[in-house]
């Protein structure tokens, strides 16, 4: 039970928020409380959320959680309370192994087939064995993408295409660090349905693989048509400035989420995929974590930068501290919105790699013309940008991706989510 408090299955949260809000005195909220939290005032402040209509044990854990408690620590105290009904909400075999059952659909509360898609067709009935043929048992020449933990592959199942990220098999990161990212990426899909997050389809393990089935776009990622288009037409400045406004709607979508916001924490051009009207898709969860809407911006859950692949969309607290907060989502928008309207790199190549981010200080700082000076890296083979537009976008960026992490705006107000937004410092 080295779990984090923070890595707890949402549903198992909910359950047990659900079991200590209706429980009486000496097995409710409040016994809980006088055993974790130093003062009473605290537990006032709970009942003031209790009296809004807020979950008062959902607050408590997840403050409790962001000093890296762990799931033992909350065991030890449900034991003292003698809670019996809640210590067997942990009793669940996924806490507790990093390995399924061997040739199984993940089900109970794990289950992907219960996960109701955002359009209105219902999806295919397919099985791991589908997948496996339709990969040609993931074959490298049905390979169409490839990331640090995992490998994506192209699947035909009769007339149908889907998109499978198989996890990979690493001396060097363990089963249970798999199944970990595994099930975060199933966990988020299955909570956060949004038109612009990539639905998940299904999901299957067994001994040998952990795969996710995805719907195959094939106008692909946002990174491929910025930077390795061959064919196709350059994105219009319409196009980005679509895409731009679907991905903050995303994002407003997981940080107001409930029963708890979700902090992406892996934003970048290639977990972005378009659909067949450019629409854009958010993918690629494994990463993401749950914290509450009570929460400081700053807190004491880190994670390590080793598990990103690009470097480019991080800010400097996170990379240095690993503090992860909101605001992180927020820096790697910014840069989202500065590869977006420059069709450049986040971090461009060469003998010296060139931080996109520092190109765009440097101006500003150094150049009278201000915000004015940047106009120059608008890429043009995207058309005309209106200028009051390109303004626009370059403002909200570059607040989004100041050094100070409190400075930066938050989601729920974020100009790009609405046409007609003026952008604010």
């Amino acid at each position: 039970m080295d779990t984090f408090l923070y890595d707890v299955p949402p549903l198992v949260l909910e359950r047990f928020c659900r079991v200590m809000d209706c429980g009486g005195d000496a097995l409710g909220w409040r016994a809980l409380a006088v055993r974790i939290v130093p003062s009473y005032s605290e537990v006032r402040m709970l009942e003031r959320l209790e009296a809004a209509g807020r979950s008062p044990t959902r607050e408590l854990l997840w403050s409790w959680a962001q000093q890296n408690t762990r799931v033992q620590d909350l065991l030890m105290v449900l034991q003292d309370m003698g809670h019996h009904r809640a210590l067997q909400l942990f009793q669940s075999p996924a806490l507790e192994s990093p390995l399924p059952q061997c040739h199984q659909h993940v089900e109970d509360d794990f289950t992907a087939s219960s996960v109701t898609p955002t359009s209105e067709t219902q999806p295919p009935v397919i099985t791991l064995r589908d997948i496996i043929e339709g990969t040609r048992h993931f074959h490298h020449d049905m390979r169409i993408a490839e990331g640090p933990f995992a490998s994506v592959y192209r699947a035909c199942v009769g007339n149908k295409t889907f998109a499978v990220k198989v996890f990979k098999q690493i001396n060097s990161v363990s089963w249970k660090k798999q199944w970990e990212l595994f099930r975060k990426e199933m966990e988020i899909h299955r909570m956060c349905q949004h038109p612009n997050i990539l639905d998940l389809v299904d999901c299957f393990s067994d001994e040998d693989h952990y795969c996710l089935v995805y719907p195959y776009l094939p106008n692909g990622s946002l990174h491929h048509r910025l930077h390795q288009q061959k064919q196709e037409c350059p994105l219009s400045w319409e196009e980005r400035l679509a895409i731009i406004k679907g991905i903050a709607k995303a994002l407003h979508h997981l940080h107001t989420a409930q029963p708890c916001p979700v902090i992406c924490g892996n934003i970048s051009s290639a977990n972005i995929f378009l659909d067949d009207a450019l629409q854009p898709k958010l993918s690629d969860f494994g990463l993401a974590r749950l914290r509450p809407k009570s929460a400081s911006q700053s807190c004491t859950i880190t994670l390590n930068t080793g598990s990103h692949s690009n470097l480019g969309y991080l800010p400097e607290e996170y990379i240095r501290d690993g503090k992860l907060s909101s605001s992180l989502d927020v820096y790697s928008f910014g840069m989202l919105i500065l590869e977006a309207i420059t069709g450049r790199k986040v971090i461009e190549d060469g003998p010296r790699p060139t931080l996109l981010r520092e190109v765009f200080v440097t101006v500003v700082e150094e150049s009278s013309g201000g915000l004015d000076s940047c106009l120059q890296f608008l890429d043009r083979t995207a058309g005309q940008w209106p200028t009051s537009m390109a303004l626009k976008l370059l403002d909200l960026a570059m607040n989004c991706i100041v050094s100070r992490h409190r400075q930066r705006p938050n989601m729920e107000n974020m100009p790009a989510r609405r046409p007609a937004a003026q952008p604010g410092r």
